[in-house]
């Protein structure tokens, strides 16, 4: 009776996984079925090395416990393209009850998957590449087929690695979400980097909405900086415009003619000059402090192009060759004079102050050619080392480095900035004077430049990126840099992510965020599908948590200073739903978590939506959406407040005065003293020895957290400004 009930409840279990479901193949007998007109295996050893009714390697497997499967062997000398294509005796006409092509897959290899599917009469489709690390289990790869398509043959193609693979129950399904789970495990344990914040550019963008309203340019800035309802960015990139040749007409018209300062070698500083950039770098500034209660932004002074007068060219767009460094040679320290000149004026003169200082953007690019679009100038790496140089003794000599450092080399893509960084450590005394490694993700690998960082000692921003070259459709364009953020963070370790261009003209939002029309200052300007995307990381991984270990690779996670909020963040840039199982097995006493989603498909109108869910035990699955991104604020270690927990409140004592905060610690070791806000942002921030520390920054009225590190204690006080 036992094992009829089983057998029956399998059953039913089975129904319900396959309802509504045509099981093309399942691989149980040994013939090809009558419904297959014909098959090909893609391999060298042909059908020879595969095996149409082969024993199912794990057949305790929950989502494929069938008897056989299909076997095929990718031969080493097998183009990538290996695999399997069978069509069908009679065409299957797809429609919303079996749109979404399933294909169970069993790899022992860490191998890409790729379905396609080609219609009666028609061609075939793009191959749908995917990948997943899982390997020794069946995995469920899905494919929607479009609807009213007459699917006449499938393909599975293999690629990467050689070695044994398998197939089985290859179905339509009207359901688009993969039956196998991605396992995320999260341990705090494995604590990677300390997050110092979000941003962008304001080059050129700033150039334009300068011209407007100050309302609208208020409504700007506050999404921008809000850590609420807006972006939550603190960091920003300020574009000091060398200024091209007055007589030329080159340049892009969305404020891509930068003004320069300095109209020649003998022409004093112009100071009205780059009015709208400056109007709203301060309205930013005024935002942030509006909004989060605290001055807390960082600011990157950084230049595409010396003035137009100091180029070989003539021009500020690049030199004729494109390969050829157009800074004159005799102007390096006339150079170095000019931006330091400028970062000392903001300082001295408008009490803005730029914490980095970069010569050059882009400098190892071979674009940046005379009478371009844009400012532009290429360095070759020995001109690299000559411009910090001279950067580094005009600082020196200004008594500007207590406040304003060098970062480099903002080179277009990982591997550029690699290259760049070990001619630094080559030559020898340059390395020291660069305090910040600041690099593009267009391309390039990670590993280098956040294994350099880490042997030397030196932090790493992620300073510009975006969807170029990328292609597809737009949902496509915006989920790739969604899993970009993701991996940036977790594979180069950057301590900050900064978009490129954060306001741009049109509907486009595949590189602005906010959108508008800059030639009609009538029409409003709003927020794309992009804004809402860059909202799941940024307002929930704020300045001041720590990046943590996770098993995923789309997923990104992070604790609170305080350890009371977790933080993860699941991309799927698929077509069909994927399912998560999030083990939180290391983590306890847990509060209601938030889920927050967005939909890259603008017209599904699912924008930053929060749901409140409980957990019951330490583990929950989640159903991503099609091209979405979820976020979950977990609230953890919820019996034990911050003052309770491994803190020795008592011997803390802080002093509060005219802005300034004195802190009294018991020891006489390194201390590092960290404020936060009551939403868990990190507003300020010191190291010293000895046995008081002075904090000294623009507090609005509140409460804040006093958190003091010392010979591996934490010491903790909760504080008023009133």
């Amino acid at each position: 009776m036992k094992r009829t009930l089983l057998a029956f409840f399998t059953f039913l279990l089975w129904a319900n996984l396959f309802a509504a479901n045509t099981v093309l193949l399942d691989f149980e007998s040994g013939t090809v079925p009558v419904s297959v007109s014909q098959w090909l295996n893609y391999s060298t050893g042909g059908t020879s090395s595969t095996v149409w009714s082969s024993p199912n390697p794990s057949p305790s497997d929950p989502i494929n416990s069938t008897v056989n499967c299909y076997q095929i062997t990718k031969q080493t000398d097998d183009p990538y393209w290996t695999g399997l294509e069978v069509s069908f005796a009679t065409a299957i006409p797809i429609t919303s009850d079996n749109q979404y092509l399933h294909v169970l897959v069993y790899k022992t290899e860490n191998s890409r998957i790729a379905l396609t599917y080609t219609p009666e009469g028609g061609a075939q489709s793009s191959d749908l590449w995917q990948t997943n690390n899982v390997t020794g289990a069946w995995i469920d790869y899905v494919l929607p087929v479009a609807i009213g398509t007459n699917l006449k043959t499938i393909s599975v193609k293999i690629g990467d690695a050689p070695g044994v693979y398998y197939f089985d129950q290859i179905f339509l399904s009207d359901t688009g979400t993969a039956l196998s789970p991605t396992e995320v495990s999260i341990d705090p344990a494995i604590k990677k980097q300390l997050f110092q914040g979000w941003g962008g550019s304001l080059c050129w963008w700033a150039n334009m909405v300068g011209a407007y309203p100050d309302a609208r340019i208020k409504t700007v800035c506050d999404w921008i900086t809000d850590p609420v309802n807006g972006l939550n960015m603190n960091i920003f990139r300020f574009n000091i415009g060398g200024g091209d040749d007055p007589t030329h007409s080159h340049m892009r018209s969305d404020g891509g003619a930068m003004p320069g300062y300095k109209a020649s070698a003998t022409d004093p500083y112009d100071w009205t000059q780059d009015a709208n950039q400056r109007k709203v770098l301060k309205q930013l500034i005024a935002s942030r402090i509006s909004k989060a209660g605290v001055n807390d932004i960082k600011l990157v002074a950084f230049s595409n192009s010396p003035p137009f007068w100091m180029t070989r060219s003539g021009c500020s767009a690049g030199s004729t060759e494109g390969d050829v460094t157009n800074l004159k040679t005799d102007m390096y320290d006339d150079f170095a004079d000019y931006l330091t000149e400028v970062v000392k004026y903001y300082h001295d003169s408008l009490d803005i102050t730029f914490d980095y200082l970069e010569p050059f953007n882009e400098p190892d690019s071979k674009w940046w050619k005379a009478l371009g679009g844009q400012e532009g100038c290429f360095f070759s790496r020995n001109n690299q080392i000559s411009m910090i140089q001279e950067l580094y003794n005009k600082l020196s000599a200004k008594e500007m480095l207590s406040y304003c450092r060098i970062t480099a080399s903002d080179a277009n893509s990982m591997d550029e900035c690699y290259a760049s960084l070990k001619a630094y450590e080559n030559y020898g005394g340059i390395l020291d004077k660069v305090s910040l490694i600041s690099t593009h993700s267009y391309g390039g690998e990670r590993s280098g430049v956040a294994d350099f960082a880490k042997t030397h000692n030196m932090d790493v921003w992620q300073s510009e990126s975006g969807p170029l070259y990328i292609g597809g459709t737009e949902n496509f364009q915006l989920m790739t840099m969604s899993d970009r953020i993701i991996k940036d963070i977790n594979g180069l370790q950057c301590r900050a992510w900064i978009d490129w261009q954060l306001a741009g003209t049109g509907t486009s939002p595949l590189w602005a965020l906010i959108v508008g029309d800059y030639d009609n200052m009538a029409t409003p300007f709003s927020r794309a599908i992009s804004f809402y995307l860059r909202a799941q990381y940024s307002r929930y991984i704020k300045a001041g948590y720590t990046i943590i270990y996770n098993s995923a690779e789309n997923v990104l996670t992070a604790v609170s200073p305080d350890e009371t909020k977790l933080i993860i963040v699941i991309s799927n840039n698929e077509t069909y739903g994927q399912k998560f199982e999030v083990d939180l097995s290391k983590f306890s006493n847990f509060g209601k978590v938030q889920q927050i989603r967005t939909r890259a498909q603008a017209s599904l109108d699912v924008k930053n939506s929060l749901t409140l869910f409980n957990l019951t035990g330490n583990t929950f699955t989640y159903d991503a959406l099609s091209e979405s991104v979820a976020t979950f604020v977990v609230p953890i270690n919820q019996q034990t407040s911050l003052e309770k927990k491994n803190t020795v409140v008592n011997d803390l004592n802080v002093f509060v005065s005219n802005g300034i905060i004195l802190v009294k610690h018991p020891d006489e070791k390194k201390c590092r003293i960290s404020i936060y806000d009551m939403l868990g942002q990190c507003v300020s921030s010191t190291s010293s020895e000895g046995s008081q520390s002075v904090l000294s920054t623009q507090f609005l009225h509140g409460f804040y957290i006093v958190r003091a590190e010392i010979d591996g204690k934490v010491y903790a006080r909760k504080i008023r400004i009133s």
